[in-house]
């Protein structure tokens, strides 16, 4: 008997996954990271580019079988869940280093992964403990795709959050709907056509960047309809001469091939690294620079503002001066001037300085204006350390430094920087009530008591 191709393996494995083969660590990482993206939504939800997806889909005719969360209305699915998707990923707030035993890597799958299973929860109607089989899979097989893979590539430019994480998507809709093992593989085949995206939406800060979280859901939710009636597709999308690796990322196979059926079934890759800052990771430093310089002065006073950076440091899309531009927050995200100026301004950093508001406010255009950006080469670059100077009106100056050892965002969070993070979203925009709030927090605690997922999804839906 020939051996199995790694699509067999994968596809058939999928479809066995249990609760019980979970461990307690998959358990306790799905329920925080489940609380943390309803964090997520009621954060970013209102960001520009959401309400703009869900007038378009509202215009199709279709289906209205599942809720857009926060927003309001309905859609078919795919659709619905791509919103929600977007909304979660709107603050560069979710999860995104995947753990591959002990080492990180940047992944950004999970406000897919989460998105697609809670919305077709609202759907279906199944249970906690399915709730989190369905999306660790899904997690599970995306992870170990893009580890495969391996890191991100800036110089060939795809974006591994655009082209990878639908494969896991289909596996949830596959489990879902009662697809077969050879079903799924025609799932993948067709979703290998489908996918793209480029690093270049970043670069030009624009509201496409987090496109991908959504389309990916949409595009595995029709993937996986049309394999359940049996229109085939590709075999093999791992190996061979056309395999997904050559495709998006010029190399002849997966560079690390025993990722993808290393203890498959039995072991379970997570994103493991919730963020509790919403900004770029290289700019964190930055923004905890600002915080500390809070108060420090009347921001009136200041007259320029260096902030200088080790030789060979970050720069990519982080550098260029702030603008608002046509999506004012997605250049917020990923601006050093932004990370700094907008805590100096407005106290320690929020989701709220992303509000319309902030990003247009014209003393933190002035004060980013001012602010110039250079390289010292007498700053370590281990651990990565920058200096921040203020200069008065009067020549005093004020000065700060940071280095990379005040932070590492793969430490997994406390129980009260998980809720504090919860909270802050939750409270600022006003989207659900805090008894609602308080309620999801005790669903999601007991998530393996619940019959029904509707207990919580019905309450991520907007009140008449």
């Amino acid at each position: 008997m020939s051996e199995k191709t790694v699509a067999e393996i994968l596809s058939e494995g999928a479809l066995k996954v249990r609760y019980e083969d979970l461990s307690e660590r998959n358990i306790e990482i799905s329920k925080d990271k489940l609380l943390d993206n309803i964090g997520n939504l009621a954060g970013g939800a209102l960001a520009f580019g959401n309400r703009e997806v869900k007038r378009v889909i509202e215009s199709y005719e279709e289906s209205k079988e599942a809720p857009i969360f926060m927003l309001g209305g309905r859609a078919s699915l795919g659709n619905a869940a791509m919103v929600n998707a977007l909304s979660s990923r709107s603050n560069d707030f979710e999860p995104m280093f995947m753990n591959l035993d002990g080492v990180h890597w940047p992944s950004k799958e999970s406000a897919t992964l989460i998105n697609a299973t809670l919305t077709a929860a609202a759907v279906y109607g199944f249970s906690g403990k399915d709730y989190m089989a369905h999306e660790i899979v899904g997690e599970d097989l995306s992870v170990r795709i893009m580890a495969a893979g391996g890191r991100w590539d800036f110089n060939v430019g795809w974006d591994s959050s655009f082209t990878m994480p639908i494969y896991g998507v289909c596996a949830q809709f596959a489990r879902m709907r009662g697809l077969n093992a050879l079903q799924l593989r025609d799932a993948w085949g067709m979703a290998m056509g489908m996918v793209g995206g480029t690093m270049s939406h970043i670069y030009d800060y624009a509201t496409s960047a987090k496109l991908g979280a959504g389309y990916n859901i949409r595009n595995a939710d029709f993937a996986t309809r049309l394999a359940a009636e049996n229109f085939s597709s590709l075999n093999n999308i791992f190996e061979g001469d056309r395999n997904i690796f050559r495709q998006y990322r010029g190399m002849d196979n997966a560079c690390n091939p025993d990722y993808l059926t290393k203890d498959y079934g039995k072991k379970f890759y997570m994103e493991e690294s919730i963020k509790l800052y919403p900004v770029g990771t290289p700019a964190t430093i930055v923004a905890f620079a600002g915080s500390e310089l809070y108060g420090q002065c009347d921001v009136k006073d200041i007259v320029d503002i260096e902030m200088a950076t080790p030789v060979g440091d970050y720069e990519m899309y982080y550098w260029p001066a702030y603008e608002p531009g046509r999506d004012a927050l997605t250049h917020a995200q990923f601006s050093y001037q932004y990370a700094l100026c907008a805590p100096l301004l407005k106290g320690p950093f929020s989701v709220k300085h992303y509000s319309e508001e902030v990003l247009h406010d014209p003393e933190l255009l002035r004060l980013t204006s001012i602010t110039r950006l250079t390289h010292d080469e007498k700053l370590p670059l281990n651990p990565r350390t920058i200096r921040v100077t203020i200069t008065k009106k009067d020549g005093s100056k004020l000065e700060v430094f940071k280095d990379s050892n005040d932070f590492d965002m793969h430490n997994y969070p406390t129980r009260e920087q998980l809720l504090a993070k919860y909270w802050d979203q939750v409270d600022a925009y006003g989207l659900i009530k805090h008894s609602t709030a308080e309620k999801l927090i005790e669903l999601v605690d007991h998530l393996e008591d619940i019959e029904d997922m509707r207990e919580i999804t019905d309450l991520l839906v907007p009140e008449n």
